[in-house]
């Protein structure tokens, strides 16, 4: 599909700022060593792309001639001082390479009229036949050109001529067409670096571009499987999954994973040596179960979301506010994914005292994601067994469920007890559908119309969704909808004051009592409670006491 771009780029007046001093710097470098190969930059990747689109861009990588990123920038510090001493660059930042990690080049990154600003040479790399660590030389634009990841992103903007660089004669074609595809034989661009497949998979989300045939078919190496979890950090490979889950079009994110065959080893479970065997049975049984999962998750997501967005009841409007919520995508998208691990535990390391849940593991020790997530994905996956029990009760008949159950297991999910509903809904419509062997699609950008506009998908969700809009509005009448907020008529200073005795484990048992307490008697103060917690606590400060004793009786018999 052909999509409009622009002919020209138009530089904002802070652009043009920086255009102007950089090209005052190149003229004052010819002019102070004529016999030196005059300076000429490019802004190269997404800045180009991103402008072409119509779209603002804040991501400025500038390559640079016959120099390095660091000396350039050096050099330029030092013609500021003399020449512009208001702009001088306040930092330089030189990041070095890490080939072993696949990060090849080195940059070097500063400030310019507030803007951020990496510089970096022109290069081409050599590989030999044994191998994969390039040898790194200055290049040519061309040579540059051919490196880069795709024939869209390898567009230069030339500084000094002030024009469009299209060296690959591909590049300005795609982009109007929405065509991702490498500039060089594709299956050796991603063994050269195989995080770029992921970078495409993450532009293809959020641009809605095509994948070319022979690129994406070179995807599919297990070569590229294996050297992606080898070659590259879990740092780098856990960035690119948050922008794709983050992406304009996640769900099609998830099909060119998928298609890729990523997932067995992203989220690779052969480091859990320490599983006992009836755990490694189910791991590879869960294993085995991804594939499909997230193939008919990525198939039916755009159809709920279409569905949301006309439902103008309690749930609709849920959903329209949770969308908006961006750090509620990545948790959400690998609550999803991990989905077949639920209720898994095995220990990690030796000096592990306890089991932990799989999908834990997975997301800490594999992705390096942050704790904020893991813990959000932890719970809602750990959880879901009793999330479908008091759910399903509560489906059945509103009445089989206390409001104290219902408010302590909200409670259970803190702050995104609405991201756990959300997430079940999502799971409900999944295993019903499953049933009816909805045919899942394939790695395009939008799903077909007889797969998205099926009347028995259509009224399975809307059936569904309905259910759990009479239960969001449940919540909102009992006084729920803020449970993890609530806190104990009596906390426990006071308990230890009334008992006369000192705190212990005991005051987190009667604080739990209390707040079911509570939740079943709203309407009730601070002192109803305490006689009705009176007996209670001193029955748990008796059991208490009574262990301690029984363990200095044992300690006293082993002396």
């Amino acid at each position: 599909m052909k999509r409009p771009i622009q002919t020209t780029i138009t530089l904002s007046e802070t652009e043009a700022k920086i255009q102007n001093l950089l090209v005052d710097y190149c003229r004052h470098h010819s002019e102070t060593y004529p016999n030196k190969f005059p300076l000429e930059l490019r802004i190269t990747g997404g800045w180009v792309r991103d402008k072409l689109l119509g779209n603002h861009s804040n991501d400025i990588d500038i390559a640079v001639n016959h120099q390095s990123g660091e000396q350039f920038a050096s050099n330029l510090h030092e013609y500021l001082r003399v020449h512009n001493p208001e702009l001088h660059l306040k930092a330089i930042h030189t990041i070095k390479k890490n080939p072993e990690k696949s990060k090849h080049l080195e940059t070097c990154t500063t400030k310019l009229f507030g803007m951020d600003i990496d510089f970096v040479n022109l290069r081409s790399e050599e590989y030999s036949d044994d191998s994969r660590v390039p040898i790194i030389k200055f290049g040519t634009p061309e040579e540059d050109a051919y490196r880069r990841d795709a024939t869209l992103n390898s567009l230069f903007f030339n500084l000094n001529k002030n024009e469009i660089e299209d060296f690959t004669g591909k590049g300005l074609q795609d982009l109007q067409d929405g065509v991702l595809r490498t500039p060089l034989e594709p299956l050796q661009t991603f063994l050269d670096d195989p995080l770029r497949v992921l970078r495409l998979i993450r532009f293809a989300s959020r641009f809605n571009f095509i994948v070319e045939p022979k690129t994406l078919e070179a995807m599919t190496s297990p070569e590229i499987r294996e050297s992606l979890t080898t070659k590259i950090s879990k740092e780098r490979i856990e960035v690119e999954l948050l922008k794709i889950f983050t992406s304009k079009n996640p769900s099609y994110g998830l099909r060119l994973i998928n298609y890729a065959n990523l997932y067995s080893r992203i989220f690779s479970t052969e480091e859990l040596v320490l599983a006992t065997p009836d755990v490694v049975t189910k791991l590879k049984a869960s294993c085995d179960e991804i594939s499909d999962h997230v193939a008919l998750a990525a198939t039916l997501h755009p159809i709920f979301v279409d569905v949301e967005r006309t439902i103008q009841n309690h749930f609709g409007r849920e959903f329209k506010r949770l969308s908006s919520i961006y750090e509620y995508h990545n948790p959400f998208w690998l609550a999803v994914i991990l989905f077949p691990y639920r209720g898994l535990r095995c220990k990690h390391l030796p000096k592990d005292r306890v089991p932990s849940p799989v999908a834990k593991i997975l997301m800490r020790n594999g992705l390096k994601t942050k704790n904020y997530d893991v813990d959000i994905v932890t719970t809602i996956t750990d959880e879901y067994v009793e999330s479908r029990e008091i759910l399903d009760r509560y489906f059945a008949n509103p009445k089989l469920v206390k409001r104290s159950e219902m408010g302590m297991y909200l409670r259970k999910f803190k702050s995104f007890a609405d991201l756990n509903i959300f997430f079940n809904c999502f799971i409900d419509i999944m295993e019903n559908l499953k049933t009816l062997g909805v045919s899942t699609v394939g790695p395009v950008p939008v799903i077909p119309d007889d797969v998205r506009h099926h009347p028995e998908f259509v009224y399975t969700i809307q059936k569904i969704t309905n259910k759990y809009s009479d239960f969001l509005e449940y919540i909102d009448d009992e006084g729920l909808s803020d449970a993890d907020k609530i806190k104990p008529l009596i906390d426990g200073t006071r308990l230890t004051q009334e008992l006369g005795v000192k705190p212990g484990p005991w005051v987190t048992l009667v604080t739990e009592e209390i707040l079911v307490w509570q939740l079943d008697n709203p309407d009730k103060g601070a002192d109803e409670c305490l006689e009705y917690i009176r007996d209670i606590a001193q029955r748990y400060v008796a059991e208490e006491q009574a262990r301690v004793a029984e363990l200095k009786a044992k300690k006293g018999k082993k002396k």
